[in-house]
């Protein structure tokens, strides 16, 4: 178990945040000003010495914090946020970054936030994009307990699409006590079989009457068998009763999802450009051609030194995508080659660029006017309006 329970460390949060806007307010600065998180902000894995939470201003704060106006009042904020654990940074004049003052603290925040990366990335929709989901409930399937019980249904159904089968999770309510069912094709006939996920504290062991009424929908379905999963245990009856099923049962435990957690991952292609055939990557090209411009993506950063990132939509689903960077060529560019125009390269020569390090993954998401977008952790794509792109590597 984690040193730090996930609740302390989020009132931990509340606390230092409920103080500095109480100052704030006091001192007349908080206008224009308050705290979101690096997942909300940033939307990327939070990696190591991961930031705790993010104070935003556009107002009389912002300013006092940039240009140390007052040194008064920023040692007194200083102060609010020492007596609390945390001590911040100026990222870019109107966000400020939030971290620890211990290591012990601030490696606490760094699994605590890890761990809701990877919360987050247990979605309905499936991408043979992820590895890190397996790799972490297989190093700690202890964890399992703390999913929300909708989270470890889709989880494990996520696990068993990795696996090989044909997977299809339950509504979450009505299902008739079956949570996902898995379908194996084979020469000598399809096999069914219903999974139940009971997500339950070490002390609910899982009972003879939970057991008999997934036995009895195998039965009443005709499916082949049924497979108990929870994080918790069984009593001796419901033990004994799925050995005298004549295999029709399995009872399944933490650890046992996360062998199958190991097996998934040993099963993900870590070098994406394998996905991906030479063939596939020709007719992604051909379907630019023929007019399926949302296919190129375009990314820019910086504000006085300016560099574009162009992208192929590769591979898509729901909530995740495989692209690949594209070179860039130059259409116009002053005689020290620092500021120009530019576009990317859509002919057959990008199939030498197809390579692990330029074939990647991304969170897609759609905003509420239907524009797609793709977000690799540091750059957001969106379609490319076909128009060349300013360059700028001035500072």
């Amino acid at each position: 178990m984690p040193a730090f329970a996930d609740r302390d460390l989020e009132q931990r949060i509340q606390n230092a945040q409920r103080d500095i806007k109480s100052w704030a307010e006091g001192s007349d600065l908080w206008r224009d000003s308050g705290f979101t998180s690096y997942a909300e902000r940033v939307q990327g894995e939070p990696g190591e010495e991961a930031v705790v939470f993010i104070l935003y201003s556009d107002g009389h704060l912002a300013r006092l914090l940039d240009e140390d106006l007052d040194p008064r009042s920023r040692a007194e904020l200083d102060q609010i946020c020492g007596a609390h654990g945390f001590w911040f940074e100026n990222y870019d004049g109107c966000s400020y970054y939030f971290f620890a003052t211990t290591e012990e603290m601030q490696a606490a925040y760094d699994e605590y936030f890890h761990w809701k990366w990877v919360c987050s990335l247990i979605v309905e929709d499936f991408g043979d994009v992820y590895a890190e989901l397996y790799r972490y409930f297989q190093a700690r399937p202890e964890r399992l307990y703390n999913l929300h019980h909708r989270e470890f249904e889709i989880l494990l159904y996520r696990v068993f699409q990795s696996l090989g089968y044909e997977s299809e999770v339950g509504p979450g309510i009505g299902d008739g006590g079956v949570d996902v069912r898995l379908l194996q094709r084979g020469p000598l006939g399809d096999t069914l079989t219903y999974v139940q996920a009971k997500r339950y504290a070490p002390h609910r062991p899982i009972r003879l009457d939970a057991v008999q009424a997934l036995r009895g929908a195998v039965a009443n379905d005709g499916a082949h068998h049924g497979i108990f999963v929870t994080t918790s245990r069984y009593l001796p009856g419901a033990a004994d009763f799925a050995r005298r099923s004549n295999g029709v049962l399995q009872l399944k435990t933490s650890d046992d999802v996360a062998e199958w957690c190991k097996q998934a991952q040993e099963g993900i292609i870590q070098d994406k450009s394998l996905l991906i055939s030479d063939a596939h990557l020709l007719s992604v090209l051909r379907r630019v051609d023929h007019g399926e411009h949302a296919l190129v993506t375009h990314a820019h950063t910086g504000y006085r030194t300016i560099t574009n990132s162009f992208a192929l939509v590769l591979k898509e689903t729901k909530h995740a995508a495989l692209l690949m960077r594209l070179p860039r060529r130059n259409l116009s560019q002053d005689s020290y080659g620092l500021e120009g125009h530019e576009a990317p390269v859509l002919d057959p020569q990008i199939l030498g660029m197809k390579q692990m390090e330029t074939v990647f993954r991304a969170k897609r998401s759609v905003s509420s006017d239907g524009c797609v977008s793709y977000w690799d952790g540091r750059n957001l794509y969106s379609t490319w309006n076909r128009q060349s792109c300013f360059f700028s590597y001035i500072d």
